[in-house]
């Protein structure tokens, strides 16, 4: 059977499947499913070494605890503790939730890692709160699924964790060269908000108070320590990626039993298990993804790419690159969507001689694009849901700060210092 027809099978299951609202990791292995049939060298019993193997690795350890650590301080109330922080500061200002919300972002994403789990923290705490004070939903779920990107951006992301994982990228390298463009990314979206705010109309939320900026700041120190436990830990050397994961984890017990002591052992519980399923559901479907980038090898698919890459100038080949997982990340999660092209597109980015942490920066921000684009789009619908909007309704609204996010990644594609930067001047 030739690579072309292989991939014609492919993309049709798992189109089909996908638009049958079957979960991303059971398309992907039912993408599979007939090529177990069809090659005499696959079989079940492979197909699950094959999936154990993709997650047998010591650094993937970090995802389940850091969706742990962001479970908890959901949970435990400390994101309030930073969004109360966020409010006394910006509160004043026209539009000023819509601000707190991107401040909220970026200080959530330092912690916990994840998107889904920032926008499901922030955003049941602020969504409720915007569409109170007069801010229109669409606006408000917007904003909140656009801002919880950046986790996947700003240290400690398990999407950089996963992808140095799978290509041997120093981890360390990738956490300090996601910092600069996750906060332009912030910082622009803080400005679109200001501006469609003035615009719109949208209400001040309080008044500038010093002493309430003051109190909320002391409440949230204890929060804002995990930050400093986990980057300088890992930074210093004395803490590896699962290590400092580890970490985020006691601290955010330590905070949530003994300094706030907002959650008991009985609801720690209930937060083992919500953590545990969004781990399940994150691990497994980049476990389906191994097995299917294993078909795609054997059947020599990668090849059929690397001749189309292959034409491109090395100048332009990270817009194609980009481009290519753009449109990828519109139907599949970020980590399947990695496991499954990087070793389709990996020999041509050496041979053009792309910096490694560039590339995965780059790849990284596009494939997370795909967390707030229909058809998929997770932290889209997550939020929705939280809002009760529909979520078309979102969309429109959203796009300023999606707008802003691809200005980002653009600026990152043509001037690579942006990424660079920091790890050459740290030395990473």
């Amino acid at each position: 059977m030739s690579a072309m027809a292989v991939m014609i099978i492919i993309l049709t299951i798992f189109l089909l499947a996908s638009a049958l609202r079957v979960p991303v990791a059971f398309g992907l292995l039912l993408a599979c499913a007939p090529f177990l049939l069809l090659h005499p060298q696959l079989s079940t019993e492979l197909m699950v070494q094959r999936m154990y193997a993709g997650l047998d690795s010591f650094i993937l350890l970090a995802v389940p605890f850091f969706i742990f650590a962001a479970a908890i301080m959901t949970a435990s109330g400390i994101t309030e503790k930073l969004i109360d922080f966020a409010r006394a500061i910006m509160g004043w200002i026209r539009g000023g939730l819509g601000i707190v919300n991107v401040g909220a972002s970026i200080g959530f994403s330092g912690m916990s890692g994840s998107s889904t789990a920032d926008v499901a923290g922030t955003g049941s705490v602020l969504i409720p709160q915007m569409v109170k004070r007069g801010y229109p939903a669409g606006f408000t779920v917007g904003i909140t699924a656009a801002s919880a990107v950046i986790s996947s951006v700003i240290p400690p992301s398990i999407q950089l964790i996963v992808w140095g994982s799978l290509t041997n990228t120093s981890i360390g390298a990738l956490f300090i060269g996601g910092i600069v463009p996750g906060l332009m990314m912030g910082v622009g979206m803080m400005i679109a908000a200001y501006i469609v705010a003035r615009r719109k109309k949208y209400p001040r939320d309080t008044s500038f108070k010093a002493r309430e900026a003051g109190r909320t700041f002391l409440q949230a120190v204890p929060a804002l320590g995990i930050i400093v436990i986990v980057l300088g830990g890992f930074r210093l050397g004395y803490v590896t990626a699962t290590e400092a994961a580890l970490l985020a984890v006691v601290y955010s017990l330590f905070l949530a039993l003994v300094v706030y002591r907002t959650v008991s052992l009985r609801e720690l519980g209930r937060v083992l298990v919500s953590a545990a399923k969004l781990t399940s559901v994150a691990l497994f479907a980049l476990a389906a993804a191994t097995m299917l980038a294993y078909v795609l090898t054997l059947y020599r698919i990668p090849r059929l790419f690397q001749g189309l890459v292959d034409t491109v100038p090395g100048w332009a080949l990270l817009g194609v690159i980009v481009l290519i997982l753009f449109a990828i990340g519109l139907f599949m999660d970020a980590l399947p969507a990695m496991a499954i092209m990087i070793p389709v597109l990996g020999p041509a980015v050496v041979l053009a001689g792309i910096d490694p942490v560039h590339y995965g920066i780059v790849a990284v921000m596009t494939l997370a694009l795909g967390l707030i684009t229909p058809p998929v789009g997770l932290c889209l619908l997550v939020a929705s849901s939280i809002g009760k909007i529909p979520v078309l309704a979102a969309v429109r609204p959203m796009m300023p700060f999606f707008l802003v996010m691809v200005l980002v990644l653009v600026l990152c594609v043509v001037f690579p210092e942006i990424v660079l930067f920091l790890p050459n001047l740290i030395g990473t």
